[in-house]
């Protein structure tokens, strides 16, 4: 089931669908939402913009303080936008409840679930959520329906917790190297590859056989890759001042907001100048955050199938004084994770935005490179991963047009 959203607004889409990605009407859902009471004097109630930007900060707080991996950052915030958006989509059944307490304790459970090991943001969350729900009573709200709706939001975000721990996130893989040849990824003594089961977790609204593939990179001895070396070591004589920001900025290390906080961060700013209403804001960066979850899972999947060295196990074999300007990070290079979530958050944010494609377009492709510059990654990991990520944001697209 799908609910058209209008939405208004100079470069905005014409009009976009909104749907439940996870959480359905279950018979608790039901038995709660038939006990609301109209009331003969309803009072105006929309999700509130302070209620959407405080559950985002504090789940960036725990995202950056707990230093999740960018894998693991963009899970955690479709998650936590799910759970809003399904919250929402789930109440036009139900107009007499108040659609931020509901929000707020569904986004409560999924944060909970999130970080479980950090009690100081448990102890903010429930706050935040105590606060929201008191604002709604003093406003005048029946209490029998606040109660009845924190219910039903307990109850979505249970749903989406429930998703979360069958989805795979959580289980250990050790994976089979393959044998080491020239072109091969080796993984650095001493220490483990970064998430190298994440091409196992369950994509949301795909199925793992349906999710978007990247093409085969390049043969270590073809003539495309000898051009593409020569390409690399001539881009790395170019590091100044400027690639060096460029690199720094694109960054997103755990401890940060990661690259798909950068893009949800980039979103939010348009949203909020363009003054849309945080219920149709909730449902665009459900789609956002879809897409790049899923891209980082077929990003992971194919880094693992193909195993390419980074470009320092290359110049080792002729420099060995040569250093990266960033860490090579701790997984093989085709397809880059940072062009992947780009590419898919560039074409989410295009649909939605179509007069600022520029920008947008611009942004993936720096990005991209910033790995690039930073000599982590061949050209073609860039190339590779906006071109996955685009697919696999189309298919989110789909879904949202399916009736």
């Amino acid at each position: 089931m799908v609910l058209l959203l209008c939405i208004s607004g100079p470069g905005s889409a014409q009009q976009i669908q909104s749907r439940a990605w996870i959480a359905t009407t279950t018979p608790a859902v039901e038995r709660l939402g038939a006990q609301l009471q109209a009331s003969p004097n309803p009072l105006p109630t929309n999700l509130s913009w302070d209620t959407l930007s405080e559950l985002q900060r504090l789940e960036l707080l725990g995202i950056q303080t707990q230093m999740f991996s960018p894998p693991r950052t963009a899970r955690a915030l479709a998650l936590l936008s799910v759970a809003m958006n399904d919250s929402l989509y789930l109440l036009r059944k139900y107009p007499e409840a108040e659609p931020n307490v509901v929000v707020a304790y569904a986004a409560q459970e999924v944060m909970l679930y999130l970080h479980p090991t950090f009690p100081n943001l448990k102890d903010a969350i429930r706050q935040t959520t105590a606060n929201i729900y008191a604002q709604a009573s003093s406003a005048g709200f029946a209490e029998r329906n606040l109660r009845l709706s924190r219910e039903i939001g307990r109850q979505i975000g249970l749903q989406v917790v429930a998703w979360g721990r069958r989805d795979g996130a959580a289980r250990q893989v050790i994976p089979t190297y393959p044998a080491p040849a020239p072109g091969v990824w080796v993984l650095p003594l001493g220490r483990p590859a970064a998430e190298p089961g994440w091409g196992n977790v369950t994509p949301i609204g795909v199925t793992p056989a349906e999710l978007a593939r990247s093409s085969p990179p390049p043969a270590w001895n073809s003539p495309e890759f000898e051009r593409e070396r020569t390409l690399f070591w001539a881009e790395q004589q170019k590091l100044d001042d400027y690639g060096q920001q460029i690199a720094e900025k694109w960054a997103g290390d755990p401890g940060t907001v990661t690259p798909a906080g950068l893009w949800q961060e980039a979103a939010v700013e348009i949203l909020r100048k363009r003054e849309y209403q945080a219920a149709d804001a909730v449902a665009i960066l459900a789609a956002l955050n879809v897409a790049m979850h899923n891209s980082f899972i077929a990003c992971w999947r194919d880094k693992f199938i193909y195993y390419t060295a980074r470009p320092d196990q290359w110049v080792a074999t002729f420099d060995k004084h040569w250093r990266p300007y960033l860490p090579t990070p701790r997984f093989p290079a085709y397809p880059s994770g940072h062009s992947s979530v780009s590419g898919a958050a560039a074409t989410i944010l295009t649909a939605f935005f179509p007069g600022e494609a520029k920008t947008w377009d611009n942004m993936a492709k720096e990005a991209s490179y910033s790995r690039i510059i930073a000599g982590i990654h061949w050209f073609f990991d860039g190339s590779g991963g906006l071109d996955l990520g685009e697919r696999v944001a189309k298919q989110v697209l789909e879904i949202l047009q399916k009736p």
